[in-house]
C-alpha cells in the first residue's frame, strides 16, 4: 500500500515521515498532521508490512519488527528493524530528490513507530532534520549511543510519553531519555497524564517541536 501524502499548502519548509504504531496503519495518523498549525510541512505516513508478531501469539499485523516482550529484557528484532529501515529509507531518498534536503526531513512515530525513528534517524548515513518519538523507546541501546557522528550531536530529539502508559512503562521511556542525554545535546522528553495515547497538548508541543527544527 503507498503512504498517505499530506501536502503543504504552499512550498513545503521541509518533510516529516512519521511511522504508526504495531498492528496500525498509516491512516490512524492522518487527522493529527492535518491540521492548520501544520500546513508548512509535506507529511509522509507509510504502512509497515504485515508479520507474525511473537508478544501477540504470532498472529500476523502490521509490524515494522517482531516484538519479543514489553519489559524489552529479552532480544529485540534487529534485523526486522533493519529490513523496515531499508523501506523508509527509500521514502526519505525520495524526498531528497524532489528537492528537500535531508536535513530538513524529520523522521518521527508512535510507539513501534517511535522506535523505528530512533533505529533510522541514530544511523542514517545523512544528518537528518531531527527526530520525534512519541510513547516509545531507544532500541538497542549500547548499539546506537555508541560512537555517534560529531554531526549529530546537535540533532534535535523530541520524546513524549503517557505518565499512565501501560504498554511501554514510563521508566523505559525515561531510561532512554537518560541515555540519549549522554551522547545529545538537543534532546527534550514531555510527559503528560494521559495512557498509550496522544494527547491535545502533546500534539501542539509537537507542532512546535517540528514547525522550528524544520525553520
Amino acid at each position: 500500500m503507498m503512504p498517505i501524502i499530506i501536502n503543504s499548502t504552499t512550498a513545503p519548509i521541509g518533510a516529516v515521515i512519521f511511522l504508526h504504531g504495531l498492528g496500525a496503519d498509516g491512516f490512524n495518523l492522518k487527522d493529527i498532521f492535518a491540521r492548520p498549525q501544520l500546513n508548512k510541512i509535506r507529511f509522509i505516513l507509510p504502512h509497515a508490512p504485515y508479520q507474525p508478531v511473537t508478544i501477540n501469539q504470532g498472529f500476523e499485523m502490521r509490524a515494522w519488527y517482531d516484538l519479543y516482550d514489553l519489559s524489552l529484557k529479552k532480544d529485540e528484532d534487529e534485523l526486522g528493524m533493519e529490513r523496515s529501515s531499508l523501506i523508509i529509507q527509500k521514502l526519505i531518498e525520495e524526498q531528497i530528490s524532489l528537492g528537500i534536503p535531508s536535513e530538513k526531513i524529520i523522521i518521527g512515530g508512535f510507539s513501534q513507530g517511535a522506535a523505528m525513528s530512533f533505529y533510522l534517524g541514530l544511523k542514517y548515513h545523512k544528518k537528518l532534520g531531527g527526530i520525534a518519538a512519541l510513547s516509545g523507546y531507544l532500541p538497542l541501546k549500547e548499539k546506537l549511543t555508541g560512537p555517534i557522528k560529531k554531526e549529530l550531536i546537535n540533532m534535535p530529539i523530541f520524546m513524549a510519553h503517557g505518565l499512565y502508559d501501560n504498554v511501554i512503562d514510563i521508566q523505559i521511556a525515561d531510561n532512554s531519555y537518560k541515555k540519549l542525554l549522554k551522547k545529545f545535546n538537543s534532546a527534550i522528553f514531555e510527559k503528560y497524564p494521559i495512557g498509550h495515547e496522544i494527547c491535545e497538548k502533546e500534539i501542539d508541543d509537537l507542532s512546535i517541536f517540528l514547525n522550528h527544527s524544520l525553520s
